[in-house]
């Protein structure tokens, strides 16, 4: 047989088997789940998402709005037949994803900085063609059964090189990134579904401005530039395809700001806060005390310490257990862990159980590690502490003091806190975000209320306008 028809034969048999035509691109993709696998995979992933950014109900207008403004994207798309859900999550970052078989977010960080229903469109129908053109889903599969084999321990890097990622909002789910040609095409998808719609296609170049002005936070770029990489070179190439300028004056549309009014904004501290070395956690009424002088993260109920010359870690966090034992049960379960003395008590007024442990290193030294999970309010908060076996006798005092230190907030005033909220001021005169923020209307500055508006710090915003403000209520 000709090579030519051998390979025509191979592609026949493949076809048969594990070939399909996507509807959105029409492209033929081999080898990818079928649309009921995906859906389990999605749903799989759904659930950890939403244990690590829960639904935001605050102000259930923006949630609506977002939940419909997601379903007559999703009737405009070509897998309508999936079980769509948009979801606004609560996260200050800005940023916007999905997952597959049609589980789509936005965080409230990014609907703060929308102005309009067509922006919203456009950043929710880009996710959607994400979905519809199944990219990532071979990867998703991949990582759900990688992550089978990952227990509690795992959110310490042993090596200690990478134990920032534990205060990554989403350091578990660790979301999809996406080639360069699937941005693009997902924004193709989304210039046909926004256009579907009935929205305002310039929205999309809209959006990408709003993007593009985000600033990096020393070297972390916001969440967005790293799932979804230049948003500068996509503007262009978005404008260009829509025959638009790439400069698109910004909208401040009545109805949406409406929507999103009393919107959180930035960091909740009702999520975890710092009061010199003193982790407080509001919602779960508990409080900490970490080794002073150590580097701290923290995102919700967890939080990590890292030591001055970064080989020691102190983490803290709520497990899925009720019950201490099995949580240490569980813990030394997989045999990486050399148990040393445990020992039972009460700490905070709750009981606790705690064991030391040895785990080898790549380089053939030995780390050392204390780990207690005290049962609380129908949970068990686990804390864990490592470092090298050089230094850890030198340690292993200041250490204690952190585990000991667990207990319900004492100060009533430390759990009375809130986040600054979204409010929407019509200007009664033309000013500036420059004279704005000197006015002392919100405590933000001019830099980040500029770019939550969408528009220069100096230019002269006419009376009637809308502006946003965070301010504390």
């Amino acid at each position: 047989m000709p090579a030519r028809l051998r390979r025509a034969a191979v592609l026949l048999l493949l076809g048969a088997s594990a070939c399909s035509r996507n509807p959105a691109t029409g492209q033929l993709q081999f080898g990818l789940p079928s649309d009921d696998e995906e859906i389990v995979l999605g749903r799989e992933a759904d659930a950890q998402v939403r244990a690590q950014m829960p639904p935001y109900d605050e102000v259930p207008a923006a949630a609506k709005l977002v939940a419909a403004t997601g379903a007559r994207i999703a009737a405009a798309s070509e897998r309508p037949e999936l079980p769509w859900t948009f979801t606004l999550v609560d996260d200050p970052a800005v940023n916007a994803f999905a997952v597959p078989g049609g589980f789509v977010y936005v965080t409230r960080g990014l609907l703060a900085h929308l102005g309009s229903d067509d922006e919203l469109a456009a950043v929710l129908a880009h996710e959607a063609g994400h979905v519809t053109a199944r990219h990532g889903v071979v990867q998703l599969r991949k990582q759900n059964t990688a992550r089978r084999s990952v227990g509690l321990f795992r959110v310490i890097d042993p090596q200690l090189r990478h134990v920032g990622g534990i205060a990554a909002r989403t350091a578990g789910l660790a979301l999809l990134r996406y080639s360069r040609e699937d941005e693009h095409e997902a924004d193709d998808l989304a210039v046909r579904y926004v256009t579907a719609g009935g929205w305002n296609t310039a929205a999309l170049v809209r959006v990408f401005a709003v993007l593009a002005s985000l600033p990096a936070d020393g070297d972390k770029a916001p969440p967005w530039l790293s799932t979804h990489p230049d948003p500068a070179l996509r503007r262009a190439r978005t404008a260009a395809a829509l025959g638009i300028p790439e400069a698109q004056a910004p909208t401040a549309e009545p109805e949406y700001l409406a929507a999103i009014e009393g919107l959180a904004y930035g960091d909740d501290p009702r999520d975890g806060y710092l009061v010199g070395n003193v982790f407080v956690q509001p919602r779960r009424g508990f409080m900490l005390e970490l080794p002073p002088k150590w580097k701290v993260a923290h995102d919700r109920d967890q939080v990590l310490a890292i030591s001055e010359d970064e080989r020691a870690v102190f983490v803290a966090m709520p497990t899925k257990f009720t019950d201490r034992k099995a949580a240490i049960t569980d813990f030394f379960a997989d045999g990486a862990l050399t148990g040393g003395a445990a020992y039972e008590g009460v700490v905070g007024g709750f009981a606790m159980a705690s064991r030391a442990f040895a785990l080898a290193d790549d380089d053939g030294s030995t780390l050392m590690g204390l780990v207690a999970f005290v049962e609380y309010e129908q949970t068990v908060i686990a804390m864990v502490a490592l470092g090298p076996e050089a230094t850890w006798a030198a340690r292993s005092e200041l250490l204690a003091q952190s585990f000991a230190s667990f207990g319900r907030i004492s100060d009533p005033k430390l759990a009375k806190v809130g986040p600054l909220r979204i409010h929407t001021v019509v200007l009664e005169r033309a000013t500036t975000i420059d004279a704005l923020a000197a006015s002392k209307a919100t405590p933000v500055d001019a830099a980040t209320l500029a770019v939550l508006n969408g528009v220069e710090r100096s230019a002269e915003l006419p009376a009637g306008w809308s502006v946003k403000l965070p301010v504390a209520r």
